[in-house]
């Protein structure tokens, strides 16, 4: 294994770090437009309120190791999707506007509309993001020659779908873990409902693979019909771990709905990564192709490979802090 396939994977850990734990975020932001009651809004927002700052670290770290790892990913595809990228810029801005000035204000309604739209503006943005790179992009060498709308695809629909019930899955199941009474109960429900549209999106988004001849290289079949065995095995234990996550909702356990939507999740990226790899961009961009000297690699490896013990610490630390049921910040 080389240091660009090293670095391919610490990329992938990291962009799973940020799906789920930025994905139960936004996902609350979601569900917010679902809920009318304010006093429910409070408990709701302050479950995620010691730990959404630290949640955004891993999209810090992310645009890091693409500048320092994979320049050519950094400074091309993100130049050609500068649409999506720029939206989800201002999605970004819109949502922490959002958050940070609803616990300043009286009338909180207005501040938390704009928390939750910005919040599916957000994750509409993922999704073309993730869906435009990973349905291939045209290179001609280093030059993009594809459009300014080439991501906009029934692939990018079919995704932004996904994650648009995969986010509030995710919610729900954070809410059952944080909150206790009427909202834990409510959380149950949008839980198997945000799940059963997750999974059924999912399944949709491999037909469509399967029927559409140019995306074999997302299921380890490039070029070809069919799923590769890898990929299928992998998926096999996704779709497990997703019928866990509905057993634990009904059984009315706390902690394993979150636990067996994370690790639902992780199988998902390793049926997708392996698959892909060692393709960065498909169709024909790969790891080694879009990285840094080896000189750069085995310095960033020392440097980062040391700091990101120290990040994990202390978003692990900061969990532990505000551990223990939401409650208003009112009634504390």
């Amino acid at each position: 294994m080389t240091l660009a396939d090293v670095w391919y994977w610490i990329l992938a850990f990291l962009l799973w770090l940020y799906v789920f734990t930025d994905g139960f975020d936004l996902g609350v932001g979601i569900l917010c437009l679902l809920e009318k009651s304010e006093a429910r809004h409070n408990v709701m927002v302050e479950s995620i309120e010691g730990v959404w700052h630290a949640n955004q670290t891993w999209l810090v770290m992310l645009g890091g190791v693409l500048f320092g790892a994979f320049p050519l990913v950094y400074g091309t595809v993100l130049a050609a999707l500068y649409l999506p990228a720029g939206f989800l810029l201002f999605a970004l801005m819109a949502r922490g506007i959002g958050i940070e000035y609803r616990a300043e204000v009286a009338d909180k309604w207005f501040w938390t509309k704009v928390f939750g739209w910005g919040s599916v503006a957000v994750t509409v943005a993922h999704g073309i993001l993730l869906g435009g790179i990973l349905q291939g992009m045209a290179f001609d060498g280093l030059r993009y020659v594809g459009g300014s709308f080439d991501w906009f695809s029934p692939f990018t629909i079919l995704l932004t779908a996904t994650l648009l019930c995969l986010y509030p899955m995710f919610a729900a199941a954070w809410l059952v873990f944080k909150t206790e009474g009427g909202l834990q109960d409510t959380a149950r429900i949008w839980g198997l409902r945000f799940g059963s549209g997750a999974v059924g999106c999912l399944v949709l988004l491999v037909g469509y693979i399967l029927l559409d001849g140019h995306l074999g290289h997302l299921v380890g079949r490039p070029g070809r019909a069919g799923l590769s065995p890898g990929f299928i095995l992998l998926l096999v234990v996704a779709v497990l771990n997703a019928a866990l996550y509905f057993r634990a909702l009904g059984k009315g356990w706390e902690r394993r709905p979150l636990m067996y939507s994370a690790v639902m999740l992780l199988f998902v990226f390793l049926a997708f990564g392996t698959s892909l790899f060692p393709m960065i961009v498909p169709p024909g961009v790969t790891a080694e192709s879009a990285a840094s000297p080896a000189p750069m690699l085995r310095i960033m490896l020392y440097v980062i490979g040391g700091f990101l013990p120290v990040v994990l610490f202390y978003n692990a630390y900061q969990y532990r802090v505000f551990r223990g049921k939401a409650v208003p910040e009112d009634e504390v």
